[in-house]
């Protein structure tokens, strides 16, 4: 929607970056010059917010979630889920590098008080 929205109001076909777009031979592939259509359409609605806002989709582009992170769209983009660790099976440690005296202190008090998944905490300081 906003290419479409940016070409129809600044008239700029966007350059897609080499590799981001190619066809069967390993060609890059250009996109087709629809200004005037998308012009047409930013004139028909330039008075208006041509944007409708629903939480039926959600933009999760380039983003990595574990299930309970999703709401209550219906269609999602981009997301990669995984499946969270199960602590029974598998343990984690947290590991700290602690560069300045106790400046770990707070997080360690709160992870005292915190449900967590770390099976262990190994705070590195320095020598």
């Amino acid at each position: 929607m906003s290419q479409m929205w940016v070409e129809g109001t600044l008239g700029i076909v966007p350059k897609l970056a080499p590799k981001i777009m190619l066809n069967e031979e390993g060609d890059n592939i250009t996109l087709s010059d629809n200004r005037k259509m998308f012009s047409k359409w930013a004139q028909k609605w330039q008075d208006e917010d041509p944007y409708r806002f629903t939480k039926a989709i959600h933009n999760y582009a380039a983003t990595n979630l574990i299930p309970r992170h999703l709401g209550p769209e219906y269609i999602i983009h981009g997301a990669k889920l995984y499946s969270p660790w199960d602590p029974s099976r598998t343990e984690i440690t947290l590991v700290i590098s602690e560069w300045f005296f106790d400046r770990s202190l707070n997080l360690i008090k709160s992870l005292d008080s915190k449900d967590h998944p770390f099976s262990e905490v190994i705070i590195m300081v320095p020598s």
